[in-house]
């Protein structure tokens, strides 16, 4: 037993405590579990009905690739990413539709459930293990689950067994990552980089959509942005902005640039001022060590995160997102081509209404006109077949493309309808246009 309180255990051991019919949670992304991840299909053929929560794994793991585990083990994932794509033909792999903000509430519901227990039970060992990462502890005991908030800074209080990849190369963050090492059941010690993500280059298309975004955003503005080239080229066209405070489900590489030029100091929040909030972070390894020990930067739960009252609260609130395609009545996809789900609603709906609740604010969704080759148009007549709505038309707020801005809020159809194919690439709009008139969106 360590001083602080945990036993030190190997992986192999660790993966032992599973046992049949457990409910077991496990952080994600950049703070995932690694050890776990590459363990569990070892035991799972030993195991009968483990239900796994998790989201975002960063790599395809043994356990994603075998297709005759559904007998032993479940996962449900709240998102989905390139690595976990194609497990869409294995049954013990299932995404889990649901708004960030209340990731954690359906894993508990979920978990209930499975115990026969009443949906609002709120008891402590809900779950049979939670396994994270974690930081080596400070000097008060506490160590810190350092890039990822999300619903681990939650439902680590609700496991029965805590186990915890301990890893010294992990930021060491303030919020609610910060959990006392006494409470800590089983530590197995981890000495690789968190996942990182390099930042993706913006091009030419990029950078324009970034100077419309920019247009809209005013100084003083709370913002909240994506992951990718889109939201990368809007961090560089706010450099000549001041006074930008963040409240964001995601931490990225653009916000850590512009706190360095100046351009956010938080001067202007409402809540949590002067402060970088968020509830996890993704992004280069100068990210993780910006933020390690960064006392300005906190990361909290995405239900209070990506709740709509707190947004709201936030003074120019200016949520930025990005999109698959948009039809031309303002229904927005983000996460699915098609019937193929690639990725998850996440928080963008969360953050696009709520912005929109804001004394001066607004939600942005950005997008390249065109799909990369250029073949086909994003702003469509109708979503694809299969295809989900992550924004609906009725809270939609302002499109931009590389071609301009187009205000929908309170527009009606024919409006919306001329409003987008303005903004659509040039060599489609008489098609939009011919198909518009068609459906008898406008005449």
């Amino acid at each position: 037993m360590d001083k602080n309180g945990y036993k030190q255990v190997a992986p192999q051991e660790a993966i032992e405590l599973i046992t049949d019919n457990s409910t077991v949670a496990v952080s994600h992304a950049s703070g995932e579990a690694r050890h776990f991840y590459q363990l569990i299909h070892t035991r799972a053929t030993q195991l009968r009905g483990v239900n796994i929560y998790g989201a975002n794994p960063t790599q395809l793991y043994p356990c994603f690739q075998e297709n005759d585990l559904s007998a032993h083990i479940n996962f449900d994932l709240m998102f989905l990413n390139k690595s976990v794509r194609q497990t869409k033909n294995i049954p013990h792999v299932q995404y889990v539709p649901s708004h960030m903000s209340r990731w954690s509430r359906h894993i508990c519901s979920s978990a209930a459930r499975k115990k026969n227990l009443s949906r609002d039970q709120n008891e402590s060992s809900l779950l049979d293990i939670f396994w994270g990462s974690c930081s080596a502890p400070n000097e008060d005991g506490f160590v810190s689950l350092g890039l990822n908030a999300v619903y681990e800074a939650e439902l680590i209080h609700k496991a029965r067994i805590v186990i915890l990849e301990m890893n010294p190369l992990m930021p060491f963050t303030f919020g609610a990552t910060l959990f006392p090492s006494n409470k800590v059941d089983f530590v197995i010690p981890q000495d690789a980089p968190p996942p990182s993500h390099d930042a993706a280059l913006p091009e030419a298309e990029d950078l324009k959509i970034g100077e419309y975004v920019a247009e809209l955003v005013k100084n003083g503005s709370t913002i909240q942005l994506g992951i990718g080239a889109i939201p990368n080229a809007i961090g560089q066209s706010l450099s000549s902005h001041k006074h930008l405070g963040v409240h964001t489900e995601m931490i990225n590489d653009a916000i850590m640039h512009l706190t360095k030029q100046g351009v956010i100091d938080g001067s202007a929040k409402t809540i949590w001022s002067g402060k970088i909030i968020g509830a996890f972070a993704y992004g280069t390894r100068d990210l993780y060590q910006f933020m390690h020990k960064n006392p300005e930067i906190e990361l909290h739960p995405a239900s209070l995160i990506n709740d709509r009252a707190s947004i709201a609260k936030n003074y120019k609130m200016t949520s930025i997102n990005t999109a698959i395609e948009i039809d031309l009545t303002g229904q927005v996809c983000s996460e699915s081509i098609g019937h193929g789900e690639i990725s998850g609603t996440g928080g963008a709906s969360d953050t696009h209404v709520s912005a929109q609740f804001s004394a001066g604010g607004r939600g942005i969704i950005a997008l390249r006109s065109t799909t990369r080759d250029q073949r086909r148009s994003k702003i469509v007549p109708s979503l694809a077949d299969g295809a989900k709505v992550s924004i609906h038309r009725n809270d939609v707020d302002t499109i931009v493309t590389e071609y301009g801005i187009a205000e929908l809020s309170g527009k009606n159809t024919s409006e919306r309808v001329r409003s987008l194919i303005a903004i659509a690439h040039p060599k489609f709009r008489d098609e939009l246009f011919f198909t518009a008139k068609k459906f008898g969106y406008c005449s």
